[in-house]
């Protein structure tokens, strides 16, 4: 039986953290009722408490007046940004759903016939050049270049209505207005209702210099042979826009940029109770989370926040429907810990049919002497030292004082029972370092020294075609090698001194990893025994478990193991094509279920010079919950600094070992699918060898019947692990959501950038099964399904000249334009190949949900005209400029504009940039007097710098991994190519730009619904 089913926790009275002075809080939160029969929580938005009135889940922090109350959350709240359309008498009449709550603020952005401005690039204008990646696949075109002009669309005959301009604008004359529920107004008259165009974002920032919009990002430009010449290849007919259309402006299209900051003004730290289900702030808002019930949604989030009725309901809006889990995710510093419950030896309250764990949505009756499980709903007895009577409410009068049954997470002690194979014990951690000829040559091993700093015991192992063992005990001078040379029966030859703490054998270790590149200085041997290599870390770990971490820089080319070139390039863009992302043997893949069973993660860092294929090599990391830290063309003297930063951040973060999770869901939904890193050592059971705060769990979720509307469903996350210290803990996540049977709440609580995650999850799966040009079929199709199902179902009263979009997914065609340019997709580029493709699809599988949506459109920020930013505030914060939409239409060459790609830093600099500004950053006074090959922001005394400097500081201190520093000069930098991948509106030969993409997404929609009305 697996011991996650056995019995888990509670204890010591929890601690409330006051917040900071000066951030409003929430104060309104509702009093769940939890009498039997009553709904779990009120659906309708709560009203608020009457001052002097404490909250009985948890008490308002003492520092926050409770008469300052309302004018709290009128601050917290901002006024409504868009103004949806009236809805006129006869959609009344027929029960449709009012477009104001649901629809995007673009939804009076016409695509039609019509002469509309264009606006023509001045002779001298400041653009830059666009630049594009090496195209593999397509040939260049030898036509000669002219000079293009956005043709214009024809669509069918209906009237000519006034283009909206630019959404989020703020009136004229602002008024006071009610916080509406997720940030929309009733429907106003149209006979008193603003024109849109006089609204705006609630935050000003500087003007930056005037665009001019060139006309280079028209289709038929695409990747070339030359990094700044155009050409006219063209795209598959099914991706090129209407040849007849008008023109569109850029800025009427939903972009992250525009929704992100103005979520972060709503929620940007500030609290935010975990019960409110009228607006949950996206996973890139810095928010507070109040846990009053539900989890933090750092921890757990799911793609829709009002959970269908009924499968027909999900099937109709085609919409992805799952949990995103990240059990032991970071939290801010203002927000409480996790409370630690002890239950004795008996282990933790839990339901005895599923058992669930005990949690605040559970219902206490017949007087507090049986509790009612929220996932089976069956009634259990509750033990006689757990007792305690219930109010008029239903509440147990001791709620207050018990954590398990006040806050939606809690880690519980565990006793004996759930121990696994293996006493608990504290995290250790091996070393194995490649020492073959390629680790001298690339500088590897150099990168190693000194490089990792930790208190838990290690020991290190070096091999290339032996494996050497070292005694590092703190009795030895200098540390002993052991060369095992059988390495078909791999054993450890020492018991005593192979693990050694680092404190006291400090002087040891640090003299081994000095003398390891003089040692192999003079070394010939190219083989690899990488396969070996783990399994002498498993032989000596398999008593404890821990973590291993496995430098790698050739292929393993050795040994029963080894593994035969098969990277070809003839087979990209083909059928076979997705054989070079599978296993090249299962040897690789039955090493690391072994692993796993035995809670020994590996993380693999490798440093390509050719192909190593890592499509076999991460399948121990993949499946052993570990990291695939990818370093391709390794240079020691430019790169150091980012193996150390990250080695550090990976030994430091929190994390588990030897665990096993598992996903409950309330009676009427089941999980279908798990992705991530991990392995299924059952159909529910996720067995985590590793799992640390970078890491997330994507699930699938299923109706298999019908769900009470007027009772909520339950979700339940239970992930039974070993800690660093070596306590053996269960914690528990637990999320409440309301179940609706309208589909027009389905689309207005959705969460894009869950629902997104899910989406790429689902992806990285089907490339190991399915061509990949289909796949990127299949999300444009999807896309279109998602949209028409809204346009149907929701906005069908609505002309068909109009682009209707959700207010929760606008962003879905952004994200789904980008992620095919991703490397986990794009398929042009000298960039793209078996190995680097892997890299990028292990990545996306074990992100976080900030992580992926960031990567997916990255931040960039204009640093020429910085304004207020980029100085610490009050509280010492640094405020980040406003971010600037990713695309060349967006540069200016009289600009310096810094990207952060999740991994790299780049600051591009115009060619037109000012001497003053150069100057500032650089000391000196012309582009060509700046290293290019630098690797890190001068320091200098002037404004300017030190702004920059906190900015970056700033994003760096939000990543979880190392961002390089690069410059990229406009025009004279080949580093511009990899810059320009991440332009994410512009096109490449795959797929056209984000204006274009748009055309053709709303020419599919109507002919879908032309197929519905037939």
């Amino acid at each position: 039986m697996n011991p996650e089913h056995k019995s888990p926790t509670i204890g010591g009275h929890p601690s409330f953290r006051p917040p900071r002075p000066g951030l409003p809080v929430n104060v309104g939160a509702p009093i769940r009722p939890t009498m039997q029969g009553m709904p779990i929580r009120p659906i309708n938005p709560p009203p608020v408490r009457p001052p002097g009135v404490p909250s009985p889940m948890r008490p308002v922090p003492s520092q926050i007046n409770s008469n300052n109350a309302p004018s709290m959350m009128k601050q917290a709240i901002s006024p409504p940004l868009t103004r949806p359309l009236p809805i006129s008498p006869s959609a009344v009449s027929q029960g449709l759903p009012q477009l104001g709550e649901v629809t995007s603020s673009m939804q009076n952005m016409h695509i039609q016939q019509g002469n509309l401005p264009v606006n023509t690039p001045t002779p001298h204008s400041n653009k830059p050049r666009r630049v594009y990646a090496v195209n593999p696949e397509i040939m260049a075109s030898t036509q000669p270049q002219q000079q293009y002009t956005q043709p214009q669309q024809q669509y069918p005959q209906q009237p000519f209505q006034q283009p909206q301009t630019q959404p989020y604008q703020q009136p004229h004359n602002p008024q006071k207005q009610p916080p509406w529920p997720n940030n929309l107004q009733p429907t106003i008259p149209a006979s008193i209702s603003q024109p849109l165009s006089q609204k705006q974002l609630p935050v000003q920032t500087p003007s930056p210099a005037p665009r001019h919009h060139h006309q280079s990002a028209a289709a038929g430009i695409g990747y070339t042979n030359a990094p700044y010449t155009h050409t006219r290849q063209q795209l598959p007919p099914e991706l090129r826009p209407p040849e007849n259309r008008s023109r569109i402006d850029p800025d009427q299209m939903p972009a992250p940029v525009q929704v992100r900051e103005q979520d972060e003004h709503l929620f940007g730290n500030k609290y935010h109770s975990t019960i409110d289900k009228e607006r949950l702030p996206l996973s890139t808002t810095q928010y507070i989370g109040l846990d009053e019930g539900n989890c933090n949604p750092r921890f757990m989030r799911s793609t829709l926040n009002h959970i269908p009725q009924s499968k027909e309901i999900k099937y109709v809006s085609k919409l992805p429907m799952g949990l995103v889990v990240a059990p032991l995710a970071k939290g801010l510093p203002e927000e409480e810990g996790i409370q630690v419950v002890q239950h004795g030896e008996d282990g933790p309250i839990r339901c005895t049919r599923c058992r669930a764990y005990i949690n605040p949505w559970c219902v206490f009756t017949h007087g507090g002497s049986h509790f009612e499980c929220n996932i089976c709903n069956h009634s259990n007895v509750v033990p006689d030292w757990y007792f305690a009577n219930i109010d008029i409410s239903g509440r147990r009068i001791d709620s207050h004082e018990r954590p398990e049954l006040r806050y939606g997470s809690v880690e519980f002690d565990v006793p004996a029972d759930y121990y696994s194979d293996r006493a608990p014990a504290p995290l250790r951690y091996v070393f194995a370092l490649d020492v073959s000829v390629l680790s001298i040559q690339t500088g590897m091993l150099q990168s190693q020294r000194r490089g990792a700093k930790v208190a838990n015991e290690i020991a290190i192992i070096t091999f290339d075609k032996d494996v050497h063992f070292y005694n590092l005990s703190s009795s030895l001078g200098n540390a002993q090698m052991l060369v095992v040379s059988d390495i078909e029966e791999i054993f450890v030859p020492l018991k005593e001194g192979f693990f050694a703490n680092p404190a006291e054998s400090k002087d040891v270790i640090c003299n081994l990893l000095d003398a390891l590149p003089q040692m192999f200085k003079s070394t010939t041997r190219a083989e690899s025994v990488y396969a070996v290599a783990i399994k002498g870390i498993l032989q000596a770990m398999k008593s404890t478990g821990g973590q291993s971490f496995v430098f790698q820089t050739c292929l393993p080319n050795y040994g029963t193991d080894m593994l035969k070139p098969r990277d070809d390039k003839n087979l990209y863009g083909t059928e076979k094509e997705k054989t070079l992302l599978l296993p090249q043997n299962e040897r690789y893949k039955e090493l690391a279920k072994e692993c796993a069973n035995h809670g020994v993660c590996v993380n693999s860092w490798v440093f390509p010079t050719q192909y190593m294929d890592l499509a076999t090599i991460s399948t121990l990391s993949q499946l052993t919950g570990g990291d695939l830290r990818y370093y391709p063309s390794f240079e020691h003297n430019r790169e150091k600094h980012r193996i150390v930063y990250q080695l550090n951040h990976d030994l430091h973060r929190n994390t588990g070992f030897d665990g096993v999770m598992r996903i409950r869901c309330s009676n009427g939904l089941q999980v279908l699918d798990h992705y991530g890193h991990c392995h299924m050592s059952t159909y529910t059971d996720i067995n985590l060898a590793g799992i640390d705060e970078d890491k997330s769990i994507a699930a699938m979720l299923k109706h298999d019947g019908k769900l009470p509307v007027n009772k909520g469903i339950s979700f339940q996350c239970a992930l039974l692990y070993t800690t660093r210290e070596g306590q053996r803990r269960v914690r528990v996540h637990n999320l409440q959501l309301p179940v609706t049977s309208q589909i027009s709440d389905v689309f207005k609580f959705g969460d894009i950038d869950t629902a997104v995650t899910v989406i790429i999850r689902q992806t990285i799966f089907d490339l190991y099964h399915k061509n990949r040009k289909d796949i990127q079929k299949k999300l444009m199709d999807l896309c279109v399904d998602i949209l028409t199902a809204y346009r149907v179902n929701c906005a069908s009263s609505t002309s068909p000249g109009q682009l209707i979009l959700p207010e929760a997914f606008k962003l879905l065609p952004v994200y789904i334009h980008s992620a095919v340019r991703t490397g986990i997709l794009r398929g042009v580029g000298n960039d793209i190949h078996a190995d680097s493709r892997v890299a990028a699809m292990s990545l996306f599988n074990s992100m976080t949900i900030s992580e992926t949506v960031w990567t997916l459109y990255p931040r960039m920020y204009a640093i020429h005209t910085l304004g207020d930013y980029g100085v610490p505030d009050e509280r010492g914060d640094i405020q980040l400029p406003p971010m600037v939409r990713t695309s060349y239409e967006r540069l200016d060459s009289q600009g310096a504009y810094l990207l952060d790609t999740g991994s790299d830093l780049y600051l591009w600099l115009g060619n037109n940039l000012s001497p003053e500004c150069i100057h500032a950053l650089f000391n000196t006074d012309s582009l060509e007097g700046i290293d290019p090959n630098m690797i890190v922001l001068p320091s200098l005394p002037t404004d300017l710098s030190t702004r920059v400097h906190h900015i970056m500081h700033k994003l760096q201190s939000q990543r979880n991994r190392y961002l390089a520093f690069h410059i990229v000069r406009q025009d004279k930098d080949a580093l511009e190519f990899m810059f320009a991948t991440w332009m994410c509106e512009d096109r490449n030969a795959e797929i056209q730009n984000y204006v274009d993409y748009m055309c053709v997404l709303h020419r599919r929609i109507q002919e879908e619904m032309k197929k519905l009305d037939n």
